[in-house]
């Protein structure tokens, strides 16, 4: 990545608060116009990373860089940042044009050039015509696009948004990830959110980094997160995931072969995927690469005999939890409904197969 291409440069930040470490050691930049989120559980430090880029926090050691200049002693009000937060921050007193137009009075702009603003972003958040409406005329979606507005009319160079969706109903959610998405294309800015909601940020982000414990895990794309996870604790935090134990037999000809106990199977996995791997591994495998046969399946070479336990109807997917042997491993698989009606009736305690490609499996370390 260019000096051009980036927007923001977080190098070696750290923030402690006391004893306690929020942040530690955070180094990765983001790219100019990108959508990129911070991922992580409650205490993993996103918020506070967040905070610093905004200035709300100054960091214990390291620097932050926002178009090749350092923020460091810059305070909030003069960065070229705009922060939207969870609970809108709407004021109850002005109609939704003064809302959006608040923040334009610092600019001086002539009273025209004001209205011309505020009617733009009124029509970019598909809200024309509501500018005489007041916070308890909208609903939830509607006082989110405003606070949107609000700070997009500043035009500032980064937009920070702090789970600026969480306080919404799962079907208000996902219809503004949608338009959330739309508008970030649209303005072409720099958007960075923070979110505990995966699906949210394998939904919205073009690069998303994982925080646990104040560290940063991973930066990857949605897909090389999902698919090539660089750890057992981000592979369990990115989407649902099975983890089979598992140990390293020998090595011929850049091929290790690899023992599953409980499994009564063998398989062979390319040496340089297991670079940072000791001889007691992991094999993370995702339920959907998982195939669920009522009898042992001629093709595959790694077919493994389990015993059924529970079957959950979830609409366009069916999930089913099998016990691979009496008291062992529990693996979940999702297939299609339309695959599993294939299966017929089978229920609980129904002896079944799974089978599963080689590539399917993922080898991680066990930290």
């Amino acid at each position: 990545m260019t000096q051009h291409d980036t927007m923001i440069s977080i190098r070696n930040v750290g923030k402690r608060f006391g004893p306690v470490v929020a942040v530690e050691d955070a180094c990765f930049d983001i790219r100019r116009g990108e959508f990129f989120s911070i991922l992580g559980a409650s205490g993993s430090g996103k918020t506070t990373l967040l905070r610093i880029l905004a200035g709300f926090e100054a960091a214990t050691s390291g620097a932050v860089f926002i178009d090749g200049a350092q923020m460091d002693a810059v305070p909030p009000h003069q960065r070229p940042v705009n922060m939207v937060f969870q609970n809108y921050a709407i004021f109850p007193h002005l109609n939704v044009r003064d809302n959006i137009g608040f923040g334009l009075r610092k600019l001086k702009l002539d009273r025209a050039e004001r209205q011309k603003r505020i009617g733009a972003m009124l029509d970019l958040i598909k809200l024309p015509g509501f500018g005489d409406r007041h916070a308890d005329q909208l609903s939830g979606g509607q006082r989110q696009r405003v606070a949107l507005a609000r700070a997009l009319i500043l035009r500032p160079k980064v937009l920070l948004l702090d789970e600026p969706l969480g306080a919404l109903d799962k079907q208000l959610r996902e219809q503004m990830q949608i338009e959330l998405r739309a508008l970030q294309r649209s303005v072409g800015i720099t958007f960075v959110l923070v979110t505990h909601d995966q699906e949210e940020a394998l939904t919205l982000s073009d690069r998303i980094a994982v925080m646990a414990d104040g560290r940063v895990l991973q930066v990857d794309t949605p897909a090389g997160l999902y698919e090539r996870p660089c750890s057992r604790r981000v592979a369990g935090f990115v989407g649902n995931m099975n983890f089979l134990p598992a140990r390293v037999l020998s090595q011929a000809g850049g091929a290790t072969s690899i023992d599953i106990p409980g499994c009564g199977t063998t398989c062979s996995i390319a040496t340089k995927r297991l670079e940072h791997c000791s001889s007691d591994i992991s094999l993370a495998i995702r339920p959907e690469r998982i195939t669920l046969h009522r009898s042992r399946p001629a093709a595959p070479a790694i077919a493994v005999a389990g015993v059924l336990r529970d079957r959950m109807y979830l609409g366009e997917r069916t999930h089913f939890q099998i016990e691979l042997e009496p008291g062992g491993a529990t693996v979940a698989v999702s297939s299609s409904t339309m695959k599993a009606e294939a299966l017929g009736t089978i229920g609980p305690g129904a002896q079944v197969w799974l089978s599963w490609p080689e590539d399917a499996l993922i080898p991680l370390g066990n930290e």
